[in-house]
């Protein structure tokens, strides 16, 4: 992979996604900060995994799983073994709370329970709000913290579209708003793909 081609990952659900440098930068400072070591670090950790991926040479992109491993890799051989701890569980206790939440319908007298799904809710924040793919993907996982937060077992559509709407309105992206989509992409229509 050329140093002017974007980097490319492989997720767990089959897509491709761009590299985000962001998320892995939060992820690596919160798991620092949360070990008392300056979460500045972090930065030079994911530039060092990030010039690791820009000399990728498989036919395959790198998975989530990949990078998984060389953070914690990283973290290791820099001897931050509390931080590399605290990094892998964070990301085993997130897809337990995802794996307990489902979501339903309240509009219909006989739902069926659906998995939540953060990808779903960025893929709505891009095709009926427009945003773009970054911007949507930083949103949806504000919108996913706030359900987990919550510790239910089941949310409503409805709840979701209140997310939705109260994290556009914070994010001073008020045109973007639900209530701006759409004849065509009714928000009903977008909540229930944010749960399929």
């Amino acid at each position: 992979m050329s140093p002017q081609a974007p980097i490319m990952i492989a997720k767990r659900d089959g897509g491709l996604e761009p590299f985000d440098r962001g998320k892995i930068r939060r992820g690596v400072a919160s798991a620092l900060a949360a070990s008392g070591v300056d979460s500045r670090y972090s930065e030079a950790l994911t530039r060092a995994v990030e010039l690791h991926l820009t000399q990728w040479q498989e036919t395959n992109p790198p998975s989530t799983g990949y990078i998984f491993r060389c953070l914690r890799t990283a973290l290791v051989e820099t001897g931050l073994d509390d931080a590399a701890l605290r990094f892998v569980t964070h990301r085993g206790e997130r897809a337990k709370q995802r794996q307990r939440v489902s979501v339903c319908d309240a509009r219909k007298s006989q739902f069926a329970l659906e998995p939540w799904r953060k990808a779903a809710v960025a893929e709505t924040l891009e095709g009926c709000c427009d945003l773009g793919h970054d911007v949507a993907r930083i949103l949806a996982g504000e919108i996913e913290r706030r359900v987990l937060a919550l510790d239910y077992s089941v949310v409503s559509k409805t709840l979701i579209k209140e997310l939705l709407q109260s994290e556009l309105l914070a994010w001073g992206l008020a045109d973007a708003a639900p209530d701006t989509i759409p004849a065509n992409h009714g928000l009903s229509e977008a909540v229930d793909r944010s749960a399929s």
